[in-house]
């Protein structure tokens, strides 16, 4: 019987290469066609770490095409494009061989068992919190020496210059002087007992662009909330 075959693919946030979705599917549908069997689907996640599991859209379509028996054979590229986290990686293991669906990827060549799976999930775990160890130091070691590690904050720009081995000093910041008014006149105003939407709403009114060029909200005034980075 002629296999029925889907191919997952995903690239993550810190590959940032939209072009590697293109090349794990070509890779993918060349191994189906080398094999005679059949392609049924493809399913993908752009720039979603491998870390996360209930986020990923494409590999949640994916399990529940296994659970509705849409094919026999799940590939892919390789088992780190699948998940980068043990636990993750053997749930998805145990609900394909739960649904008798077979898992391989184009690098092996052949089916992935679960001690394959175990070694390289162990592996590809240790190699990202060796990453986020970087990661974290790294941010540590740009903070002592006065440089922002992060990104951009309203109220502030890019300062661009070179240091003495030539290359650009990154981290370096410039205060916008009408930036910073408006978020003088902010505080100014929440001490004086205006809500954060009020001052939101006040700064439209007055056509004041907010953070990235966009309207103001509450939610980039408070102390809390997503964009509280914003300041």
């Amino acid at each position: 019987m002629c296999k029925r075959v889907v191919i997952y693919a995903r690239y993550s946030t810190d590959q940032q290469n939209p072009a590697s979705i293109e090349t794990q599917l070509d890779l993918g549908t060349s191994f189906v066609v080398e094999r005679g069997w059949k392609l049924s689907g493809t399913y993908v996640d752009a720039g979603i770490s491998g870390s996360s599991f209930e986020t990923r859209p494409g590999l949640q379509a994916a399990l529940t095409g296994a659970r509705e028996g849409a094919y026999d054979t799940l590939l892919c590229l390789t088992l780190d494009r699948l998940s980068r986290d043990l636990e993750h990686s053997a749930k998805v293991l145990k609900l394909l061989q739960f649904h008798d669906i077979e898992l391989w990827t184009v690098h092996g060549g052949s089916q992935v068992s679960a001690m394959e799976l175990g070694l390289r999930a162990v592996l590809n775990s240790e190699m990202l919190e060796q990453v986020r160890y970087r990661t974290r130091e790294g941010m540590k070691t740009v903070a002592k020496t006065g440089r922002v590690p992060g990104g951009i904050c309203y109220g502030y720009s890019i300062k661009k210059m070179i240091g003495a081995d030539g290359e650009p000093i990154r981290g370096l910041r410039e205060i916008i002087a009408d930036e910073a008014a408006v978020i003088v006149w902010i505080f100014e105003q929440y001490v004086k007992g205006l809500s954060p939407d009020a001052i939101a709403e006040i700064l439209n009114k007055r056509g004041i662009p907010g953070p990235r060029g966009q309207a103001w909200r509450g939610t980039a005034i408070r102390d809390t909330g997503e964009e509280v980075a914003e300041f």
